[in-house]
């Protein structure tokens, strides 16, 4: 509705003017008599309502004169309440000038904006022009005063006003709906995003939504969060949301809340994706790789603790969801009834069609994140009988779903949920200093600082990796034979010439044969971070017969006593991580070089993966990819696996580093270990010595550990490893002599911080080694090691556990005699001899 009022005013020296006011929604528009510009009517009839002031806009040519200000002073409504002018066309001194002379002319006070106004989602007006622009409060006979920046004013506005730099690369930006944090670079797309979030994202009075990243920018780092975060107070803080909106560095397979709450140690509260919609209660959007918005997720707001924090537990808490289907009743937070025999719960990830009571892997379903891609619905699938059941139910659930949901939907065996990608803990560089100091020799307080080994940043950020230097399936072959006597060498920088291939090899027993060079016996120097390490040439072969290639064994000579060292670290080249460029090359390498084993093992794992369906994935490899992955797993476990172990532990290039990195991919595939992992050992004098005077190792190679005390290991030493990223290899153990019931295995790579040390006595107590796997978080930018004494203690306090509930219990678990050989190795030690 539009209430008209014409004024016309005829001063001498003023101009000739004929002004009216209209009454459109909560806003009072002055404007010409002879027109309201669209501009103005679409303002008045969105912007929200303001319950403290008379909302004024004026709709006036920017070249009209200050005296023409008098007509509209008597167009205003004669109330007590303050008057908020909306101005546009107009520079800051000219909107401030005004403020300031309207309201000494009414006696009354303005507020008026100082900078240009962006309209937000749900009638927020925003007013933002670099530092100190906002909302600006003017009172007859007294100074203007600063209110706000925006309009209506949450509870947090005071905290989060102005663009503020988080590092060198980072800046802080403030929006409607919070701050944006992202690259400090500038340019036409960023602009677009920065559109998008001020149009799409509300304004909520008592939640700051915090933004991180932008698309298509490199990956924002956490320390830029953290600097933002100390800025706010307490009150604000519990304020605070986090979406994630472009890439940011994460420890490789942390989700960002969990990774937020312990670099924070506070707990956060996240978003599962992009708010939209109402300033009260929006809708939550899944966000895309490009920023567009993905489906409406079912989980709205998750909550994480900081692993120090007491009640810490793995899953993240699930805080607000919205009902998944029309019709259904709630029973119990988050689960509504379905069916009798059925409920249906909403999970980070999507929903989940379960039975009331023994769900089955229901810790896995509860703890999968949410995917911009694709949302999982879930059946349980206990017994044959109870899976045709839910999932049938299931299918009904997914019918009911809208179509822009229904299409992003996955059903899936809740027995497949959980195997997400392998986190890699990152090795570290620069220093570790212990918390507690040690004493020197002469009585005196010293720091125990542990100097790391130098990493390339490729391997220690997950950064693509040069390839392998002569690589087997570009260059020249590399003999497989079925040879089980000869030892397998530590593999040299690149595979030597060998004589053409005379058949398929064999994968059944490995023997790797390559030019020797020389042992590094030390750690390459430290180098800046944003520097590759220099790659190293193989030269061409001279003229001539071929060589025939030499195996170097790694059978000890008798007469030489082993020498226990660190592992060096490897070049990027004979790294066995999984660069992001893939491992296509690996691949075809091995499907071709282990023809033979690779077609008889190919029918019993595809029948395994047809099985599981969850192998699969929804990384977007293909089926052959991934069963090559899985038969290059099923070949590592058996008894000639031990081989790709030795010598990946030398840190050499070689024919077993495409082998190593398609069994760290099919690793992917398999359920994690979160606990206590035990193996037992016998350590020499040396690596007791090398043990005792370190606080972090890690390990080039995989390791292998038990989930429980097996009667069948030998050693006089417990090794108890607390793991966060083990994969349990059940699935795929190859059965007989080499078949162990409860293995894991830790992927190369894995850093362990060494928590207690102590060798057998004469009387008969065993010694024992305690380690904890140490994620990428605790590793900052510069590769300092964050010495996290509650995490530690938490750590020892549960494998102590453990050890006295194994003490109680009669062991099991049989590790066949061949399988043995391939437990016992301290991690991040090599012998030599």
């Amino acid at each position: 509705m539009s209430a008209r009022s014409p004024l016309t005013r005829r001063r001498r020296g003023a101009p000739e003017l004929a002004l009216a006011k209209h009454t459109v929604g909560n806003v009072l528009v002055v404007c010409p008599e002879t027109k309201m510009t669209p501009e103005a009517q679409e303002l008045a009839m969105s912007v929200a309502a303001d319950a403290e002031h008379e909302m004024v806009v004026v709709d006036l040519p920017a070249d009209v004169p200050i005296a023409a200000w008098d007509s509209v002073a008597e167009l205003l409504p004669r109330r007590r309440r303050g008057v908020r002018l909306i101005l546009g066309g107009r520079s800051r001194e000219a909107t401030a000038l005004t403020g300031q002379w309207l309201s000494e002319r009414i006696g009354r006070t303005v507020v008026a904006p100082d900078g240009a106004i962006f309209r937000g989602a749900g009638g927020t007006l925003f007013v933002h022009s670099g530092k100190s622009s906002g909302w600006v409060r003017f009172r007859p006979g007294r100074a203007p005063e600063w209110e706000a920046k925006r309009f209506p004013r949450p509870s947090w506005d005071s905290g989060v006003t102005e663009p503020v730099p988080t590092s060198s690369v980072g800046m802080a930006d403030p929006i409607p709906g919070g701050v944006w944090i992202h690259a400090a670079a500038r340019d036409a797309e960023t602009g677009e995003h920065w559109s998008r979030l001020v149009r799409g994202m509300p304004c909520q009075p008592e939640v700051l939504t915090v933004v991180l990243g932008c698309p298509g920018t490199p990956p924002l780092s956490l320390d830029d969060v953290s600097r933002f975060w100390r800025q706010l107070d307490d009150q604000v803080r519990a304020k605070v949301r986090f979406v994630q909106y472009g890439p940011v560095r994460l420890p490789q397979g942390e989700a960002l809340g969990q990774a937020l709450a312990d670099l924070l140690d506070e707990r956060v509260i996240c978003y599962t994706g992009m708010p939209v919609g109402s300033t009260t209660a929006p809708d939550v959007y899944t966000v895309c790789a490009d920023g567009g918005l993905g489906w409406q997720s079912f989980a709205r707001e998750v909550g994480y603790l900081p692993r120090t924090d007491p009640a810490f537990q793995e899953i993240p808490a699930l805080l607000t969801h919205r009902i998944p289907v029309s019709g259904v009743e709630q029973v119990a937070p988050a689960v509504y009834w379905y069916t009798p025999d059925a409920v249906l719960e909403v999970v980070q990830s999507g929903l989940w069609v379960r039975p009331p009571e023994d769900a089955q892997n229901a810790a896995a379903v509860r703890a999968e994140p949410w995917s911009a891609e694709v949302s999982i619905l879930a059946f349980d699938a206990t017994d044959e009988k109870s899976a045709e059941r839910m999932r049938l139910l299931a299918l009904d659930v997914l019918a009911r779903l809208d179509p822009a949901t229904r299409v992003r939907v996955r059903l899936v065996p809740a027995s497949d949920v959980g195997r997400e990608a392998v986190r890699v803990a990152g090795p570290a560089r620069g220093e570790l200093v212990a918390e507690k100091p040690a004493p020197s020799a002469d009585g005196s307080s010293v720091t125990d600082t542990v100097q790391l080994p130098a990493v390339s940043e490729e391997i220690r950020t997950g950064k693509p990796a040069p390839a392998v230097e002569n690589p087997p399936d570009v260059g020249s072959p590399v003999e497989a034979s079925l040879d089980t006597e000869a030892p397998v060498s530590a593999a040299g920088a690149g595979p030597a010439p060998a004589p053409p291939e005379t058949g398929p090899a064999s994968a059944m027993a490995i023997r790797l044969e390559s030019s020797p060079v020389t042992t590094v016996d030390q750690p390459p120097a430290p180098r800046p971070a944003d520097t590759a390490p220099a790659a190293r040439s193989v030269p061409e072969p001279a003229p001539g017969p071929k060589p025939e290639p030499e195996t170097a064994e790694v059978a000890e000579e008798p007469e030489k006593p082993a020498e226990a060292r660190l592992q060096p670290v490897p070049e990027p080249a004979a790294s066995a991580l999984v660069a992001d460029h893939g491992i296509t090359e690996e691949r075809a390498w091995l499907r071709r070089t282990l023809s033979r084993d690779f077609d008889t093992l190919s029918h019993s794992i595809s029948r395994i993966l047809s099985e599981h369906p969850g192998f699969q994935g929804t990384d977007g490899r293909s089926s052959a990819d991934v069963l090559t992955d899985t038969v290059a797993v099923r070949l590592h476990l058996s008894e000639r696996g031990e081989a790709i172990d030795q010598a990946l532990r030398t840190g050499r290039n070689g024919p077993h580093v495409p082998f190593a990195r398609c069994v760290v991919s099919g690793l992917t595939r398999l359920p994690s270990h979160r606990g206590a992992t035990v193996f037992a050992a016998s350590p020499t004098p040396q690596q007791w010595e090398l043990y005792q005077g370190r606080r972090l190792v890690t390990d080039w190679s995989f390791i292998h550990a038990l989930t429980e005390p097996s009667p069948d290991q030998r050693g006089e030493v417990d090794v108890l490893v607390w793991s966060m990223t083990a994969r349990r290899t059940k699935l795929l153990e190859p059965g007989g002599a080499d078949e162990v019931e409860n293995r894991v295995v830790f992927v190369p790579g894995t850093s362990f911080k060494i928590l207690d040390v102590a060798e057998p006595r004469s009387d008969g107590t065993r010694g024992r080694v305690l380690l904890r796997e140490l994620a990428e978080s605790e590793v900052d930018e510069s590769g300092r090691v964050d010495a996290r004494a509650s995490l530690d203690e938490l750590a020892i306090t549960s494998l102590q556990r453990c050890v006295e509930r194994w003490a109680a219990a009669q062991p099991r678990g049989a590790v066949g005699e061949s399988a043995a050989r391939r437990f016992g190795s301290l991690p991040g030690l090599v012998q030599r001899g």
